[in-house]
């Protein structure tokens, strides 16, 4: 129904804030969390109707965070969506293994996300235009703000990353930047930014690491980065 109250768990800021501006665009009432801890601690004081979960999340992952709330009676009812930006088959057994109910991945579509969310709830607002882009619907000076600011610190974080190159390399810092980059890109309508991150992180996961390749990866990401619309 109008008003149905979805809790978003992501700890990307931009991923969180566009995926809950599209959810109020859909008519629902949003609630967010930037991790599993936080968002434990708000169902102990409402149940939500749906719940999306980023899998990758610091601390308790969202598979934990998963069984924890269909382990508790009170919240196994509840349904719960897996998202992520990396997805293999292998990725979606874990999910429903873990007690996911669905699973979609990154960047969200606004087709996908809103025929998902019927199936476990009531419809909010209507649905998206067959075609749209995952940001339809944002206020355009808040999407460009949004914008601006991901290039800005996709820029600054890529040129960290490549300066540790030569010394001590963050590569799970920097494999977590890739995951993260290559959803809030695609719901940025910057797709060629996501399939590099996409690559990055890709790459990152190979042993042993290819120094070359990997900054080979993050020139094409600062490039990208710092190249206006």
């Amino acid at each position: 129904m109008s008003g149905e109250f979805i809790l978003v768990i992501d700890d990307n800021p931009v991923n969180l804030k566009l995926t809950r501006i599209l959810l109020l665009n859909e008519g629902y009432e949003v609630l967010t969390a930037q991790s599993a801890e936080e968002a434990l601690r708000l169902l102990s004081e409402r149940r939500p109707g749906a719940i999306l979960t980023d899998i990758q999340l610091p601390g308790i992952d969202g598979l934990e965070f998963t069984r924890r709330v269909k382990a508790d009676p009170n919240l196994r009812g509840v349904a719960v969506i897996a998202v992520t930006a990396y997805a293999t088959p292998a990725d979606e057994l874990q999910a429903k293994e873990a007690g996911c109910d669905a699973f979609i991945t990154k960047p969200i579509d606004t087709r996908t996300l809103g025929t998902v969310l019927r199936g476990f709830l009531k419809p909010g607002g209507g649905d998206a235009a067959a075609g749209e882009s995952p940001s339809a619907g944002i206020p355009a000076d808040e999407l460009q703000s949004l914008r601006a600011r991901f290039l800005s610190e996709g820029a600054e974080q890529t040129r960290r990353f490549l300066a540790g190159l030569d010394g001590r390399f963050p590569a799970a810092e920097a494999a977590k930047a890739a995951h993260n980059w290559a959803g809030a890109a695609g719901l940025l309508g910057r797709p060629a930014i996501s399939h590099m991150a996409r690559a990055l992180e890709a790459a990152l996961a190979e042993r042993p690491l290819d120094g070359a390749e990997v900054r080979e990866h993050l020139n094409a990401l600062d490039r990208a980065f710092s190249t206006p619309e």
